[in-house]
């Protein structure tokens, strides 16, 4: 069965509002561990056009239509102009594509955004079944099946947040429980 990939404005209008709610609840992650620019900014280029027009062509509403764009065309536009302009996502800190690629260590603030990513990305798509520890569950089992390549050090501390997030909910995202972590870690 073909898949329906026309543009019309009521699959736009799904997935503004489900991209809007991404947005509004990664937001609110981000304001608790002190990322107040990036809780506003986050995922900003999902408006553009070259991500909005082709993801609004795959939308479903039950699964992801950069996902779904994949599966027809073997890539994804949307996901290819997204990533390589939100560094809090780990595929833009990739280096050296022709050895294989290579993860560098990201940034504390972009690592930061990336676990209220998964915290609030996880809330919006599981819904009610969601729980406090999906995040951590989530990275390691995408880990552990080697679809998420990081540097070793952002691995540990990212494991390390959402573990401690998964013990003590969102007072394990404040900037001190972070920095202490980071130091423990010689996270620099």
């Amino acid at each position: 069965m073909k898949r329906d990939t026309q543009f019309t404005l009521k699959k736009a209008h799904k997935h503004f509002q489900v991209i809007t709610k991404h947005r509004i609840e990664v937001g609110k992650v981000c304001f608790r561990a002190g990322l107040y620019w990036q809780g506003i900014t986050h995922d900003l280029s999902k408006y553009s056009p070259t991500e909005f027009i082709s993801s609004a062509r795959y939308y479903q509403g039950t699964s992801s239509p950069i996902d779904a764009e994949k599966k027809d065309k073997g890539y994804s536009l949307a996901w290819l102009h997204h990533r390589g302009r939100n560094p809090h996502h780990w595929e833009y800190w990739i280096e050296r594509l022709s050895k294989g690629g290579v993860p560098l260590k990201m940034p504390l603030r972009y690592l930061v955004e990336l676990a209220c990513d998964f915290i609030g990305a996880g809330k919006v798509y599981m819904g009610k079944s969601w729980t406090f520890s999906e995040p951590f569950k989530y990275t390691q089992d995408k880990i552990l099946k080697g679809n998420m390549k990081l540097h070793s050090e952002t691995q540990e501390l990212l494991l390390q947040i959402l573990k401690e997030f998964e013990q003590k909910g969102y007072s394990a995202l404040k900037q001190k429980n972070i920095a202490t972590l980071a130091e423990g870690l010689n996270y620099v």
